[in-house]
């Protein structure tokens, strides 16, 4: 009896401490795309294998541009402008390819384009850029070719959420904000040289 008891705690130990995680996804089915609510790309990883496992046929494709994330947002700096649509915030991070690996970062702070550009005269290359898009949208990009820290500015309707159950506020809001962001996306991946196409996008 002693040693089934601990064979069944062993066997049974591992599952009484099960953790649950919500990933939201959003399947945009007119515009095609796959985007994950995820921290990182192994947890958007695993989220597309389940719903390959779900599903027989997802036709999914990752998401080429002509230019890198990294090459534009340091053209961009370096330049002081952002794309048509685009501006640049207070937050980047740039990254020398050298092996120290030398880096600055800027939080909340003016970029000022003298020591930006010395910092890019040194070899140094963007590797995260906070974004706003049409005054509507804040984030930061990254040279993976994510979409991180996504804000909404002045697109969510707090007096629409009067009256509203918690289920109700989370459907008008996700509605609002996939419109928001399905143009986002077109408009950034236009920016990096590339018409949009089915992908599979990670963003935070």
């Amino acid at each position: 009896m002693k040693d089934l008891k601990e064979r069944v705690t062993d066997e049974l130990m591992p599952r009484a401490f099960g953790v649950k995680r919500l990933t939201h996804v959003w399947i945009d089915t007119i515009n095609h795309w796959l985007v994950i609510d995820a921290s990182s790309s192994a947890r958007a990883d695993e989220v597309i294998k389940l719903l390959l496992k779900c599903c027989d046929k997802i036709p999914l494709e990752s998401l080429r541009v002509n230019i890198s994330p990294q090459t534009a947002m340091t053209a961009w700096l370096a330049g002081n402008e952002a794309p048509k649509g685009f501006t640049i915030d207070k937050d980047t991070e740039l990254k020398s390819a050298n092996e120290d690996k030398a880096t600055v970062r800027y939080v909340r702070h003016t970029l000022e384009p003298n020591n930006i550009s010395g910092h890019i005269a040194d070899g140094k290359q963007c590797t995260k850029l906070a974004l706003t898009w049409n005054d509507r949208v804040s984030f930061v990009l990254t040279d993976a070719l994510t979409i991180k820290r996504i804000k909404p500015l002045d697109v969510l309707d707090d007096d629409q959420d009067k009256g509203m159950n918690e289920e109700e506020r989370f459907d008008a809001d996700f509605a609002l904000m996939t419109g928001e962001l399905a143009t986002l996306i077109d408009d950034l991946v236009f920016a990096l040289g590339s018409e949009p196409s089915p992908t599979s996008i990670e963003g935070k």
